[in-house]
């Protein structure tokens, strides 16, 4: 292989890879992004534990379900009031409903929801409250929903495409860059080392996304900017100080 072949590959391979953590990392960060503006919408009264489910992601032309599981923890009949915020472009709609519940029975709620719920241009927010009653404690939760528009596919196949997509990325270029440079001398192993932290940060970042655990995703985002950062610093800028 000429040398010019082996830079324009290697090349090619790094780029790949790169956007393939651009790609996790913008899916991991618009879901983040959801999460946090959906508590941020509504006031958080201190209550949590109420378990909601949203899709990830919808099409502008698509409805989508939204939904909250209730249970009656105590030994006796409880009517708890739920109280579904949902975001709108012209102000946040309020839609309550009054539970009847045997003890220790579950029940589930549904809403639908679809573009006119949509603010900031590609937010549905979502915030759903039980009241307390009686013994029963009160609970809280929240969920944000991407709109997005991929080749006219609906939000779970384009979330799924996207999410495949950043990971292919990640591994073809990462195994194009190895395939050039193998066996790797001490810099290149340095360097191989860093990407493979990247690679392994921003993945676990899109994972945790997937059951939106954001407190997770946040972790993970902010820990693999903080690498790109050294990776650029020490291997793009500066590749002198680690030869020498």
């Amino acid at each position: 292989m000429t040398r010019l072949k082996r830079l324009v590959l290697a090349l090619l391979g790094m780029l790949i890879f790169l956007a393939g953590i651009f790609l996790e990392l913008s899916l991991s960060g618009a879901v983040l992004e959801g999460e946090i503006e959906a508590r941020a919408y509504t006031p958080q009264i201190g209550y949590s534990g109420l378990t909601v489910k949203c899709p990830p992601m919808l099409s502008p032309t698509e409805s989508g379900t939204v939904s909250a599981t209730i249970t009656n923890t105590i030994d006796e009949e409880t009517k708890p009031v739920v109280t579904a915020e949902i975001s709108r472009h012209d102000g946040p709609q309020q839609l309550s409903q009054t539970l009847d519940l045997a003890p220790h029975e579950t029940q589930t709620i549904t809403w639908t929801v679809n573009s006119s719920n949509m603010i900031f241009g590609r937010l549905i927010l979502v915030n759903i409250v039980q009241s307390r009653y009686a013994d029963l404690s009160p609970s809280q939760g929240a969920c944000g929903i991407l709109v997005f528009n991929l080749f006219k596919l609906n939000g779970t196949s384009a979330f799924f495409l996207v999410f495949f997509t950043a990971l292919l990325c990640t591994a073809l270029g990462a195994a194009i860059w190895l395939r050039v440079f193998w066996p790797l001398n001490d810099f290149r192993r340095n360097m191989a080392q860093a990407c493979g932290t990247l690679a392994v940060m921003a993945t676990a970042g899109l994972l945790a996304a997937l059951p939106r655990w954001w407190g997770l995703t946040l972790f993970f985002d902010a820990f693999t900017l903080i690498v790109v950062a050294v990776v650029l610093t020490e291997f793009v800028l500066f590749p002198g100080r680690i030869r020498n």
